[in-house]
Order: C-alpha cells, then sequence, then structure tokens
C-alpha cells in the first residue's frame, strides 16, 4: 500500500516538472509574408462630423473624395468636429486585381438613445482596380457613406457609433 502510495506521488511529481507544447498551426510570427497575399491596413475611419437637424432628418453623404454634402432638413456645421473619408492601405504584389464588396447597411446607436443608418459608398480608385505598386509600397482606396438620419425623435443629438463591413477580394 505504501509502495502504491510512493509511486503515485514520484508520478505526480515528473508530472508537474514536464511541459509540453501543442501547436494546432504553426505560430504565424516564425513564417514568411504570403508573397502573393493582399493586406489591408485601416489608416483613417469614417466620420461625418457635426451637424443639426431639424424634425424631418435627411442625409449626410461624406464623398470618397471627403468632400461632404446633406439633404433634408440637416445643416452641416463647422465645429471643429471634423469629417473625413474612410481610408485603406492596400499591400499586394503589382497586378493583383483588387474588388470590394460592402457589407449591409450598419445601423449606428446613439449616446442618447435612437439610432442611425449607415451606407457604405463607392471607392476610389474604383473596384474591381490593379495594384501597380511593389510591396512594401501599398495602395491607397478611399471610401464614403451615407449617413441616414432620422427625426429628434428617432435619432436625438448625441455621439454615435458602428462597425460597417467591407471585404477586399483578390485575384
Amino acid at each position: 500500500m505504501r509502495k502504491r502510495i510512493i509511486i503515485k506521488f514520484l508520478f505526480v511529481t515528473a508530472l508537474a516538472f514536464t511541459s509540453l507544447f501543442c501547436y494546432s498551426q504553426t505560430p504565424t510570427d516564425s513564417l514568411p509574408g504570403d508573397p502573393g497575399g493582399l493586406y489591408v491596413y485601416t489608416i483613417q475611419n469614417l466620420a461625418f462630423g457635426a451637424f443639426y437637424h431639424g424634425n424631418t432628418g435627411g442625409t449626410i453623404i461624406v464623398a470618397n473624395d471627403g468632400s461632404r454634402s446633406v439633404t433634408g432638413d440637416l445643416v452641416a456645421l463647422n465645429l471643429g468636429i471634423t469629417y473625413f473619408n474612410a481610408i485603406f492601405e492596400i499591400e499586394a504584389p503589382p497586378g493583383t486585381i483588387v474588388s470590394i464588396l460592402n457589407g449591409p447597411d450598419a445601423t449606428l446607436t446613439g449616446s442618447n438613445g435612437g439610432s442611425m443608418s449607415l451606407n457604405i459608398g463607392s471607392s476610389s480608385p474604383a473596384a474591381p482596380f490593379s495594384t501597380t505598386l511593389s510591396p512594401p509600397s501599398r495602395t491607397q482606396v478611399n471610401i464614403g457613406g451615407t449617413l441616414t438620419i432620422g427625426n429628434n425623435a428617432a435619432s436625438p443629438p448625441g455621439s454615435y457609433t458602428g462597425t460597417f463591413y467591407i471585404t477586399f477580394n483578390h485575384e
């Protein structure tokens, strides 16, 4: 009986000092990058700046060139809160054909309740396009969007945030 306890103790002690590293995949930091891969970097997020809306709402549009326009009873304000288009940089071998697939409209939620709808706009350069720069140089892609704002009850003043999805495909 005592011999069994000693054997179990030695076995458990041996296991305690044994380490085993198992990887389901090879760690990616030890592998070279895919020479034919497509890498996308977010440089600037999409922002619509400050605006005032009346009773009926409308749309505010930030084009892919960074210009801003409004429709409905919205008034664009220049209060030091900047507006800008989204900017991505693509690193891929020259001649890679890149297409862009915009996700569904995104719902932005407000800090004071309410919501707004965001529709992702077109890109510049227009998709599909072919990359011309060799890595590590990157091709810049600008994307705009349209924000649809409801009335004061549906979209009260405040800060609105949300997530939109864009898929970059390469051939």
